[in-house]
C-alpha cells in the first residue's frame, strides 16, 4: 500500500502544479500572442495573484470541509482556467484565466499538504517529487513549443497565428490530466488504518514487547509489569487529558497564534528561500545581452529555467535518502547565490558554460528547503498531531509571501540599479 500511495501522491503533485508551470514557462508566448511582449511580468503576477486568498480560505474556513469536495472543486477550477486560456479572445481575459489556473495550484497544494497529515510523513517526498516533475514537464513543453513557433523574422500576423495555435493546443492537451488527478484521489490512494483498538488474536505493542491476546502466559506477563508502569501511565494520562482540555477551551484565534509562533522560524526560512530564488531566476534573463538569448534553439533563458526545474526535481525527491534539519543553512546559501547572480547581471563575468550548473544549484537549494521543512512539519513531535494541518497551511502562506516579495524585489532591481 505504501508504494501505491507514493505513486498516487506523486501523480497528484505533478498534475496539481503542471498548469501553473506551463503558464510560467509560456509567459512570453502568451504575451506575444496578444502583442503585449512588454507585459510578461503581468503573466507571472497573475499566476500568483489569488494564491494568498485561496490558501487563506482553505486555512481559516475550509479545514472542516471534506477533502472529497475540495478536490472535486479544485479539479473543476483547473479545467475552467485551462479552457479559458485556450480560447482567450484578448489579453485581459487571458490574465483572468491565468489567475484561475494559479489559484487552483495554490489551493491544491494547501489541501494536499493537509491531507498528508493522515499518512506517514515520508510520503511528503512523493508529493514534493511530483511537483518537481511538473516543473520539468512544463519547462520541456515550453522549449518544444518555443522551437516550433518559427523564425523571429516571420510576419507579425503569421507569427501571431502560430502563437494562437500553440497556446490553444498546449493548454487543451493538458486538460485530460484532471481525470488522472481525480482518479488518483478517488480510486487509487488508500488511507492507512490508524485504529489502535486491541482485537482478539491481534498483535499489539504493549510495554515494549508484542502481546497476543490469545496466549494467557503473555497476558500474565503484562499483569506482572503493570504495577511498575501504572504510576507513569496515570501521570501520562493526566497530562494528556489536561492538554486536551486546554486545547478544547482554546479559541480559534488562540490556536492560530500558537501554531503561527510554532512554525514561524520554518516559515521565514521557506519564504526567504523563495525570495532569493525568484530574484536569481529573474537575473537569468539579464546575465547576457539580449542578442545572445535567441541564438539557436532552445534559447538561453528557457534552457536555464529547465536547469532550475531539474534541480528542484532532484532535491524534492531526496528526503527519503537524507534529511537536512538546519534549514537556515539552505536559506543563507540561497542568499549568497542570489547575490552572485545580481553581481553577474552587472559585470557578466561568469562564463556561459557555468550558468546551467549554477541554475541547477538554485533549484537544488529551493527544492531541498521545501521538502525538508514540510517533512519536519509532518514528522517532528514538536508539532502536535492535532495541529499539523493548520501548521502546514500557515507555512504554505509563507511560500506566496516569498514569491510576492521576490518578484517585487526583482522588478525594483531591474527598473533601477540593474536597468
Amino acid at each position: 500500500m505504501q508504494l501505491r500511495n507514493w505513486v498516487c501522491l506523486f501523480l497528484m503533485g505533478a498534475i496539481n502544479n503542471l498548469p501553473y508551470v506551463i503558464v510560467n514557462s509560456a509567459a512570453s508566448t502568451i504575451a506575444d500572442r496578444f502583442n503585449h511582449s512588454d507585459l510578461v511580468g503581468v503573466v507571472f503576477g497573475a499566476n500568483v495573484s489569488l494564491s494568498v486568498f485561496v490558501k487563506s480560505l482553505n486555512t481559516f474556513l475550509l479545514l472542516k470541509v471534506s477533502y472529497t469536495l475540495r478536490y472535486i472543486v479544485n479539479g473543476c477550477i483547473m479545467l475552467l482556467g485551462l479552457f479559458g486560456i485556450s480560447y482567450a479572445f484578448n489579453f485581459a481575459f487571458a490574465i483572468v484565466c491565468i489567475a484561475v489556473v494559479g489559484s487552483s495550484s495554490a489551493f491544491g497544494e494547501n489541501v494536499t499538504l493537509g491531507f498528508l497529515t493522515r499518512y506517514p510523513s515520508s510520503l511528503v517526498n512523493a508529493w514534493a517529487s511530483g511537483t518537481g516533475m511538473a516543473g520539468l514537464l512544463g519547462a520541456s513543453i515550453f522549449i518544444i513549443f518555443g522551437c516550433s513557433v518559427g523564425d523571429e523574422n516571420d510576419q507579425n500576423q503569421e507569427k501571431s497565428d502560430k502563437l494562437q495555435q500553440l497556446n490553444k493546443w498546449a493548454f487543451l492537451l493538458t486538460t485530460p490530466v484532471v481525470i488522472i488527478y481525480w482518479a488518483a484521489y478517488f480510486f487509487m490512494v488508500k488511507t492507512p488504518d490508524t485504529s489502535n483498538d486491541a482485537m482478539p488474536g491481534k498483535q499489539q505493542e504493549t510495554s515494549g514487547y508484542t502481546t497476543n491476546y490469545t496466549e494467557p502466559k503473555l497476558i500474565a506477563r503484562v499483569i506482572e509489569d503493570a504495577d511498575q508502569l501504572i504510576q507513569g501511565q496515570v501521570q501520562g494520562e493526566m497530562s494528556k487529558n489536561t492538554t486536551t482540555l486546554l486545547l478544547k477551551k482554546e479559541s480559534g484565534c488562540g490556536k492560530f497564534w500558537r501554531c503561527f509562533k510554532l512554525v514561524l522560524w520554518l516559515g521565514l526560512n521557506l519564504s526567504g528561500v523563495y525570495v532569493f530564488e525568484y530574484v536569481a531566476r529573474g537575473c537569468a534573463a539579464k546575465v547576457r545581452p539580449s542578442k545572445e538569448y535567441n541564438v539557436g534553439c532552445p534559447e538561453l533563458y528557457a534552457s536555464l529555467q529547465l536547469c532550475y526545474q531539474a534541480g528542484v526535481f532532484v532535491s524534492r525527491s531526496s528526503v527519503q535518502m537524507f534529511r537536512i534539519r538546519k534549514v537556515e543553512i539552505l536559506t543563507v546559501l540561497q542568499l549568497l547565490n542570489m547575490l552572485l547572480w545580481i553581481v553577474d547581471v552587472h559585470y557578466k563575468f561568469i562564463p556561459v558554460a557555468a550558468l546551467p550548473a549554477l541554475m541547477v544549484y538554485v533549484g537544488l537549494l529551493g527544492g531541498a528547503s521545501y521538502v525538508n521543512i514540510f517533512f519536519a512539519l509532518l514528522n517532528d513531535e514538536k508539532f502536535p498531531k492535532e495541529d499539523r494541518e493548520l501548521c502546514v497551511n500557515i507555512v504554505g502562506l509563507f511560500i506566496n509571501l516569498g514569491i510576492v516579495i521576490g518578484t517585487g524585489l526583482e522588478t525594483a532591481l531591474f527598473t533601477t540599479i540593474l536597468k
